[in-house]
């Protein structure tokens, strides 16, 4: 007897539908329509980002403006600002607001509260994805949250849970 199973992706399809310029006949088939390979290639990147590790600190590398005994000093600034907190540390250096995603290249689907959190729900699994690849004894937070450590809006962050 035949079966027949869909095992959903991690973005609802359905989502599709709330975008403000469809391009193509699905949400697949307007991905084709709508990036280039640099596109994907840049997008893959963000979703599984390059990781740090500086003195038990984990770090999105994009967002550590820092290397070699650059880092170091940084790292101390950082512990003294924060009373050697390492959570606020990692989460003031891994926040980022959703937003700035997307700094040139806004839509209107910006304002749009279910196309964010379709957003947010990709970012969170594949970094969550990506941290336990990595880190698979260590308990790293993917956190979703209004103006996390100043940021505007809805943000994003990491950080290790002790």
């Amino acid at each position: 007897m035949p079966s027949y199973k869909l095992n959903k992706g991690i973005v609802d399809n359905q989502i599709f539908e709330e975008f403000e310029e469809q391009k193509g006949v699905s949400l697949f088939n307007h991905s084709a329509n709508c990036c280039s390979i640099d596109d994907f290639l840049a997008i893959a990147y963000t979703l599984c980002p390059d990781i740090i590790e500086i003195n038990g600190y984990i770090f999105i590398s994009d967002l550590f403006d820092a290397e070699g005994e650059n880092a170091l000093e940084r790292i101390r600034r950082l512990e003294e600002q924060f009373n050697g907190d390492k959570i606020k540390i990692e989460q003031w250096v891994n926040s980022r607001s959703l937003g700035d995603f997307f700094i040139g290249s806004y839509t209107q689907s910006m304002e749009n509260d279910k196309i964010i959190d379709e957003f947010a729900k990709a970012l969170v699994y594949f970094w969550d994805k990506r941290v336990k690849e990595l880190f698979p004894n260590k308990n790293i937070i993917i956190e979703i949250g209004d103006e996390i450590m100043g940021e505007l809006g809805l943000s994003i962050t990491m950080y290790e849970q002790l």
